[in-house]
């Protein structure tokens, strides 16, 4: 009776008072298959569910969310592991579903407006050419500086003037993409999950971090290694909306704990490419985080001669990119250690198991991954 009580306070913990319909019905179906093995879970209903939502309604629950971790048995903290990603992959599914019709929606409003000036004959090409040629003409004018207004949460604004050349250390930072609601639920559930992180030190085993050499019994390989693919991100630079043109775009990424490398696979479902990979070197800095190095990108072409004409490399300035990147984000070190080593693009590993990867990037973005 004590595991299930703390089951339901700590599920509460999870819950935004604006959802319990919703998860009274998600968690009955997910906790009542649990069950058997379970018999505790019996005496669950939803109505016990919904009131035990009481207990934080309108308060930050983090903390009491960790207290009830840190007082739970194993059995108990692995039931509330599996119903967060459980709900996790399916508010990912839900995000994805929404942004492909916001994406169709945007692509069926572009074409149209294509077609409309298509129909314009001459006279309207003629238009648009002379208001981009205004454009560039107004722009050309303009000092190569560039002022931003930052607004703050009182309200007060604050102008920046920076560079617009394309080496400055704002030319390499992570833009953040909007993901509305349904995104920042993800979000708010990852952050949950990674409460749970069943894996003590994330980066064991990747280039041979902690390895112990003098020990045959315990298992030190990497949780890293093999195949993932993207489920997530806030990054803008690693989403491919949808196009005419590529079609749909899969990422996904490949890692070699060796070796130490990261490399991203981006693949076209048509056009004249067939995708490219991005090629990165990974350092281990502590339990969880992971120095970046980008090396080089893989053009992959489609070619009568692939083996001469299929791929094209392109080497990258990793120094260069480290320098200006350490200059374009304040450190963050909440994770202990000598902050000068994370100087450059680094990931802080939040929640590794058997088949789900979730990591931020100094930038702040947020990575999800399913095992392939």
């Amino acid at each position: 009776m004590h595991q299930f009580l703390l089951i339901c306070i700590a599920i509460a913990c999870i819950n935004d008072t604006r959802h319990v319909s919703a998860f009274t019905t998600l968690s009955s179906r997910r906790l009542i298959a649990q069950r058997s093995s379970h018999p505790s879970l019996n005496k669950l209903t939803p109505p016990q569910i919904q009131s035990s939502n009481l207990f934080f309604s309108g308060t930050t629950n983090d903390q009491k969310f960790q207290s009830i971790i840190e007082n739970s048995s194993d059995d108990t903290v692995q039931l509330l592991r599996n119903e967060l990603k459980s709900r996790l992959l399916s508010a990912v599914d839900e995000y994805n579903t929404m942004r492909v019709l916001e994406e169709e929606a945007a692509a069926a409003t572009k074409a149209k407006e294509e077609s409309n000036n298509s129909e314009e004959g001459d006279q309207g090409y003629v238009i648009r050419l002379l208001h981009r040629i205004v454009r560039k003409i107004s722009k050309s004018k303009k000092k190569n500086t560039t002022t931003l207004t930052i607004t703050k949460e009182d309200d007060t604004t604050k102008q920046l003037t920076q560079s617009k050349g394309i080496l400055t250390s704002d030319s390499f930072r992570q833009e953040t993409l909007n993901v509305g609601p349904t995104g920042q639920a993800v979000i708010e559930l990852a952050e949950q999950l990674s409460l749970l992180n069943p894996t003590p030190i994330p980066t064991l085993g990747f280039k041979q971090y902690k390895v112990d050499f003098t020990s045959a019994t315990t298992n030190q390989s990497s949780k890293l290694e093999g195949n993932w693919k993207l489920r997530f991100t806030t990054a803008s630079d690693a989403s491919f909306p949808k196009s005419t043109k590529r079609g749909v775009t899969t990422t996904s990424q490949v890692i070699n704990a060796e070796k130490g490398t990261f490399t991203n696979v981006i693949t076209f479902e048509k056009g004249k490419l067939n995708g490219f990979e991005v090629v990165v070197q990974g350092k281990p800095l502590s339990d969880t985080d992971i120095g970046l190095s980008f090396k080089k990108v893989n053009i992959l072409r489609k070619s009568r001669w692939p083996r001469l004409f299929g791929k094209i490399t392109i080497l990258l300035p990793s120094r260069l990119i480290r320098l200006f990147a350490s200059k374009s984000k304040k450190v963050d070190d909440d994770n202990g250690g000598d902050s000068s080593r994370r100087a450059g693009p680094y990931l802080r590993l939040r929640y590794v198991d058997d088949d789900l990867r979730m990591h931020t990037t100094d930038s702040g973005n947020w990575f999800i991954q399913t095992r392939l």
